[in-house]
């Protein structure tokens, strides 16, 4: 594939999931893949920048950190976006309404530019695989393919499973919402985290029920968002992963983890 950036300038404002505070994106059109700029610092949105993979990706650079990336980059990855300069007033990406959904519908109206250069595509040669306990995430030679699977003790979550292949990503995987157990609210507000978060920007489970009123977008949305996750941590290896991609219970930290193993084998630039 080739590289692309926007066509025209777009701005996105929220507020922020885990921070609470107001955000505000500029993104304008480039060729150095995706930077982000704050404070006047760059950081470039790989995997080397990022400092924490604590229920979220974050960037840091100079002392400086721009968290909740995942769901931005995913809208990214599912359209294709490889360049662009992101100027973000604030510390963390916004939560809009918990999907990469609005930021893709953003990106999408810009419109894309293909770049003369082509994007570096990786195919493997043997396994790679990382894995904590009972959790893994592994990349085989072969084309692109996700499948993931998650088991929750909650009812409303329980067992599920999804593989998705490519395509309609704007219709298969932006709309699914970032999800959260209701006991584990007051205690990741504890932590400084969730503080933007609300009925607007999550699912929220307790044991059988689900509290949004309106539902879920999709019956198996749950896992859906973790491969919503999974290709926006992906897409900080800078290159096009075409591989058989399996995942089981796994979180941001295993898929960092993953593409770090993987950086070595990209071809420079």
């Amino acid at each position: 594939m080739r590289r692309s950036t926007i066509r025209k300038n777009v701005t996105i404002a929220g507020i922020g999931l885990h921070k609470g505070s107001p955000i505000r994106l500029k993104l304008f059109p480039a060729q150095d893949g995706l930077i982000f700029v704050r404070e006047g610092v760059r950081i470039a949105a790989t995997a080397a920048n990022v400092v924490d993979t604590r229920l979220n990706t974050t960037l840091g650079k100079a002392g400086l950190t721009i968290a909740t990336i995942e769901h931005f980059m995913s809208a990214c990855a599912g359209l294709g976006l490889t360049d662009a300069l992101i100027e973000i007033e604030g510390d963390e990406l916004p939560a809009m309404d918990g999907s990469a959904r609005l930021f893709a519908e953003a990106i999408a109206a810009a419109g894309l530019a293909e770049l003369a250069d082509d994007y570096p595509e990786l195919r493997l040669a043997e396994p790679v695989r990382v894995e904590l306990g009972d959790s893994f995430v592994e990349a085989r030679p072969g084309d692109f393919r996700v499948e993931y699977s998650i088991d929750f003790a909650e009812q409303a979550i329980g067992q599920q499973s999804f593989i998705y292949a490519g395509g309609d990503y704007l219709s298969l995987i932006a709309p699914a919402r970032t999800f959260g157990r209701l006991k584990d609210v007051e205690t990741m507000r504890a932590m400084g985290l969730s503080l933007g978060g609300s009925l607007a920007n999550a699912v929220v489970v307790d044991e059988d029920k689900i509290i949004n009123p309106e539902g879920l977008r999709f019956a198996d949305e749950f896992v859906r968002h973790k491969i919503l996750d999974l290709l926006g941590d992906l897409w900080t290896l800078g290159a096009s992963l075409q591989a058989d991609i399996r995942a089981h219970k796994a979180n941001h930290r295993l898929h960092i983890e993953l593409v770090k193993k993987l950086m070595p084998l990209v071809a420079p630039r």
